[in-house]
């Protein structure tokens, strides 16, 4: 549901149709959800068992709801996550398998793409970290924290968006707040091409605020998936992106970059094979 993408007419979001409309004066989003196209699934079993002989399950896809239970699974997580404190979407209305949510901000991606220059990057990302690190010191986990579902308030507070999978289905807590990292991490590393010693600093300091038990699971998922490092050097522009995160998560947080896979297969957001395109 990036608030930058989309218009007036209904766009096909991460197994849902989201639509902006204007009611009262007030952007919201109307947003239907309908079911996991049956070759998504073939590629999530896939990826699971994958990930599984990994030992990487913080990367395991979790279930794709559909319907009415998809719409279930989002309202309970945006009430979790707003319980820790994390700015999300009201609820401002339900019917059969749609919410109208409120708008939060335009993506933090979108901001990225049109920052001034390295310091206003910096504050963004920075600020960005501060709050997934408040948001699991009370128990929270966001499941897709991508750069493209996190948006900026016009207040410049930091905002999550899209809940309707629950990694907590297929992995404990501590596995769910790893794979925020490493999600995290790999949503912006592109916009720190030549800079990343900027963003392992950033992810440096931060280290120590982390818990134990998920820096280490992090760091386990660095030894296990370490030959990704070499496999994005050859490929396009998104990719050497990626590889670049390698860089800066080796230095910041003991471990590498694992974004590639992850964008291309438990992401959900775009067909495999126009994925794939996208990097060549």
């Amino acid at each position: 549901m990036e608030a930058d993408r989309f218009g007036s007419a209904p766009v096909e979001w991460s197994y849902s149709m989201v639509q902006k409309l204007l009611v009262g004066g007030r952007d919201v989003w109307l947003k239907s959800y309908s079911a996991q196209p049956r070759a998504r699934r073939a590629i999530n079993r896939v990826w699971n068992a994958v990930a599984g002989g990994l030992g990487a399950e913080p990367l395991r896809s979790p279930p794709s709801h559909a319907g009415e239970q998809a719409k279930q699974v989002e309202m309970r997580r945006i009430g979790e996550l707003r319980a820790c404190g994390v700015l999300v979407p009201e609820v401002l209305g339900e019917g059969p398998a749609t919410l109208l949510l409120s708008d939060i901000g335009p993506s933090l991606s979108s901001r990225l793409r049109s920052a001034s220059g390295p310091g206003e990057t910096d504050d963004l990302v920075h600020r960005t970290v501060a709050e997934v690190v408040a948001a699991h010191r009370q128990g929270g986990y966001f499941g897709q924290a991508f750069a493209r579902n996190i948006t900026v308030a016009a207040d410049g507070r930091i905002g999550f968006i899209d809940f309707e999978e629950d990694p907590l289905e297929v992995m404990p807590l501590r596995d769910a707040q790893a794979r925020d990292w490493v999600m995290l991490a790999a949503g912006v590393s592109r916009y720190y091409a030549g800079r990343d010693d900027a963003l392992a600093g950033m992810l440096e300091r931060n280290r120590p605020q982390v818990a134990g038990d998920v820096a280490d699971e992090v760091r386990k998922l660095a030894s296990r998936l370490g030959f990704l490092h070499g496999a994005t050097r050859h490929l396009g522009h998104r990719a050497r992106a990626l590889g670049m995160a390698v860089l800066s998560l080796r230095k910041g947080f003991g471990m590498l970059a694992i974004g590639l896979l992850i964008d291309l297969l438990i992401d959900g957001k775009s067909d495999i094979f126009n994925a794939l395109q996208s990097l060549l």
